[in-house]
């Protein structure tokens, strides 16, 4: 993974003067002196500043007044968005004009995002997270159904014995309204492990099957499951407003994934983040192998099929050739 970063480091484009470089050619790595609050608050306004300068873009409240950070809590608690991550990403979007309760936090299931402790115990209680409100899409599954924007239909089934889904029609995902409407923009910060569906189950897999309402019909069915991940990653309702992936290395499951398995974990101070899913993946594929490889496990071979596929046809979700990507690599604080 090293020397691919280094390869990139080689062959990255050089800004000149105010020229800015498109997010999706950008990848910042930021190493991390500690998992502790401090070290995340401090990497991470130090990323979130240099992404706005080199593309351009202000991470600042627009007409709607809301921002969403979309977690991830499918794996369980052992291998979820870090919570430090998600307070540094706060305080960064407050200091840039956000109120504390226009920075929502999301994700699919209340249970996982309980479990994972976002949410209290009690459903009588605020749902919030130390004041950030957190919304989880299922249960707005029926409202959501009447606005037909939101339908992603595929022919794949669930499972037998699945609950009928509320709006009728099994072969119907949901697209998330809170991600589509109601944000200015949102961040999405998956975790990585390898998965049956994708292979690599990261960032791509996090914005897109990850976002959807009934998407546990595609996680059995790694060729149908690629297609949808990356048809979704690039619907314009959802990528229009999809500013940025940041991914941290707290922990990550090389075997065994997407389900928590702590003894498949590996830890590195490390944060990845860019606008381009596919380098963040591709850097995280290459990861995993090393993890296998130092194990005597058999590597996640041939190339998943979602790299090829992010590219091919009319959408592009971003490179992961070495000369279409400037790395910006950042010390750690002492």
């Amino acid at each position: 993974m090293w020397r691919l970063l280094s390869l990139l480091l080689v062959c990255g484009i050089e800004l000149h003067g105010t020229e800015f470089t498109p997010p999706k050619q950008v990848l910042i790595v930021k190493e991390l002196a500690d998992f502790n609050d401090e070290s995340y608050g401090q990497s991470v306004e130090k990323v979130l500043s240099e992404f706005e300068k080199r593309t351009g873009i202000a991470l600042k409240p627009g007409p709607l007044r809301k921002c969403a950070l979309k977690i991830s809590t499918q794996s369980g608690q052992g291998l979820s968005t870090p919570k430090p991550l998600i307070r540094a990403l706060g305080h960064a979007l407050i200091k840039r004009g956000f109120m504390r309760h226009e920075i929502i936090l999301c994700d699919v299931r209340i249970e996982t995002l309980r479990d994972c402790g976002f949410l209290p115990d009690s459903p009588n209680d605020k749902q919030a997270f130390e004041g950030y409100p957190v919304v989880a899409f299922e249960p707005n599954a029926l409202l959501w159904s009447k606005d037909k924007r939101l339908f992603y239909e595929n022919q794949v089934m669930p499972r037998p014995g699945t609950p009928p889904v509320p709006w009728g029609d099994a072969r119907i995902s949901l697209l998330p309204k809170t991600l589509v409407d109601e944000v200015d923009f949102w961040i999405n910060l998956p975790v990585l492990s390898d998965g049956k569906a994708l292979g690599v189950h990261g960032a791509i897999a996090a914005a897109s099957l990850g976002t959807l309402i009934n998407a546990d019909r595609f996680m059995d069915n790694p060729y149908n499951a690629t297609k949808v991940a990356v048809e979704v990653c690039a619907s314009p309702l959802l990528s229009e407003k999809n500013v940025l992936s940041i991914l941290s290395f707290e922990s990550y499951q090389i075997l065994g994934g997407p389900n928590f398995d702590a003894n498949w974990c590996k830890s590195e101070r490390t944060l990845m983040a860019s606008a381009n899913p596919v380098i963040i993946d591709f850097l995280g594929w290459q990861k995993m192998n090393a993890g296998r490889a130092e194990r005597g496990i058999e590597e996640i071979r041939p190339e998943p099929p979602i790299f090829n596929a992010a590219n091919a046809g009319n959408i592009r979700l971003g490179s992961c050739k070495p000369s279409e990507i400037f790395l910006i690599k950042m010390p750690s604080e002492l």
